[in-house]
């Protein structure tokens, strides 16, 4: 009997092992495929990428950390932190000549049109708009790599309406592509509460908005849910998101283990997914890895919190949210939009107005299916919770454009005439462009408005050539930059602004 319990339990033992030993086989199996894929990546990044060069590495000191000692506690502190940033700035890298860019239109060349731009004037930095009569306050956030020049056409629209109007620099953002290496989107978060506790003072009793484009929409969406419990918090009554983004690819967090690998000699470009010379005043060219983790960071944030809120019933209290976005879009998709927040949140009014493509019948064999299969999936979708504007064609033979528009709860689609047409070309518009007018002096194609005294203009920039013969990738420049269709942005906006005493107005069909 003994022996017979004895081999009995070996064999429970030999059984047990049996799983175990696969287990762990996959395991090492799984963990030297992540070796080989983070190997690969930084051997490719180190061959691939340009040379790293002093804005590629410096540390600013005078860079806002919410967590470091000392951090301002208010926004005018803020903003005296932000002086000291610009001044280390042109001490340490456009002054020294150790430093500084040689090339033409290098950003950091100095008195090159770009530096000026990028020094001179105040759009990389927070800036306020106040007009004589006060009748509202707004908070502007603007996105990944870019500076406060991205909103400064909603600012401007927003201004004529009477609104005080704050557009925030986040932290890492305006100086050197450096300055997102080392920045946290705990940091760019802070900064947004300091923002908009300030602008929320500028109109006691009045109403109080807040808008972002792609992760500064993202960073005011996650202030507002966290709004609704926290009641020192200023509670914004509308929302304005363009190209929100929300649900960024997991991908980043993979790229975010190459980084680690920086402190070894010879592979300090693991930090970084581009390396391009810089000379876009207003938006960094390079893009680190450690970027791309935050914002990944913040969509996953966001989604844990509306997740809290709706379980505490908190989103009927969510303000209006008006969102606006691109059906052919590289970082985000309409389709993502709607499942990650309008998909939460309770009818209020809320509305998503949708781009589409160039539909003209000479083109249409020429546009990706999946923008077109995905746009029809929305608007054929039951029962929508909130409205949808879809901006295309009028009908396949033209380039002039309409409104289609389907109400919340509703199937009816019904049309509106619209002054605009494509333009020549024009495929689409996407991510960066739509905050952009078409006359936008820098990246309008139009380019700079009759008697402006702009002379430098990317929007309309003619390159063409081989691939391999510019430094810059030939796409770039192929990119739309600006938004045909802005005048339905600014439009919008102005019929859903909240009323005199904050509650969100009633937009007309």
């Amino acid at each position: 009997m003994v022996k017979q319990l004895g081999s009995l339990g070996a064999d429970i033992r030999m059984t047990l092992r049996r799983p175990l030993f696969w287990l762990a086989c996959l395991a090492a199996l799984c963990f030297t495929v992540l070796v080989t894929i983070v190997l690969v990546f930084a051997i490719q990044a180190r061959v691939r990428l340009a040379d790293l060069r002093p804005w590629h590495k410096a540390v600013l000191a005078a860079e806002f950390h919410v967590d470091r000692a000392g951090a301002p506690a208010s926004f005018p502190e803020y903003r005296a932190l932000e002086d000291r940033l610009f001044a280390e700035l042109r001490r340490r890298v456009i002054d020294d000549p150790a430093a500084a860019d040689t090339q033409q239109l290098g950003r950091y060349t100095p008195g090159s049109i770009p530096s000026r731009l990028a020094l001179d004037t105040p759009y990389n930095r927070s800036f306020e708009l106040v007009p004589a009569d006060i009748k509202g306050a707004a908070l502007l956030v603007h996105g990944l790599s870019d500076s406060p020049y991205s909103m400064r056409a909603l600012a401007e629209t927003l201004y004529e309406q009477g609104y005080y109007v704050l557009a925030l620099r986040l932290p890492g953002h305006g100086t050197i592509p450096a300055g997102l290496t080392d920045v946290s989107w705990r940091d760019w978060y802070g900064a947004v509460v300091l923002a908009a506790q300030h602008a929320a003072a500028q109109a006691p009793g009045k109403p109080f908005i807040a808008g972002g484009h792609s992760t500064g929409a993202a960073l005011v969406t996650l202030y507002s849910v966290r709004a609704l419990a926290d009641p020192k918090l200023a509670r914004p009554q509308a929302l304005y998101l363009v190209s929100a983004a929300i649900g960024i690819s997991p991908f980043a967090v993979l790229t975010n283990v190459l980084s680690d690998l920086a402190f070894i000699p010879g592979f300090e470009k693991s930090r970084w997914l581009d390396v391009l010379p810089e000379y876009d005043p207003y938006k960094y060219n390079s893009f680190p890895v450690n970027a791309a983790n935050q914002i990944y960071t913040v969509t996953r944030t966001l989604r844990a919190e509306l997740d809290d809120a709706r379980s505490r019933g908190r989103l009927d209290a969510m303000p209006r949210v008006v969102m606006f976005q691109s059906v052919v879009d590289s970082t985000v998709t309409a389709g993502e939009v709607v499942r990650g927040l309008l998909s939460y949140l309770p009818p209020r009014g809320h509305e998503l107005v949708v781009f589409d493509v160039n539909r003209y019948e000479q083109l249409e064999a020429l546009v990706a299916p999946g923008p077109l299969e995905s746009l029809e999936r929305l608007r054929a979708a039951p029962d929508l919770s909130f409205k949808i504007t879809v901006i295309t064609n009028r009908d396949a033979a033209t380039r002039a454009v309409g409104a289609f528009v389907r109400e919340a709860g509703q199937n009816e689609i019904t049309e509106r005439d619209l002054p605009y047409e494509w333009p020549r070309g024009v495929l689409s518009v996407g991510h960066v462009s739509l905050p952009f007018p078409v006359d936008d002096p820098l990246y309008g194609l139009e380019g700079p408005p009759e008697g402006s005294r702009a002379t430098y203009n990317l929007g309309t920039f003619p390159a063409r050539g081989e691939n391999g013969a510019l430094l810059v990738p030939l796409a770039q420049f192929a990119r739309v930059r600006s938004n045909p269709f802005f005048g339905v942005i600014r439009a919008k906006v102005r019929e859903t602004l909240p009323d005199g005493v904050g509650r969100p107005a009633v937009a007309s069909p």
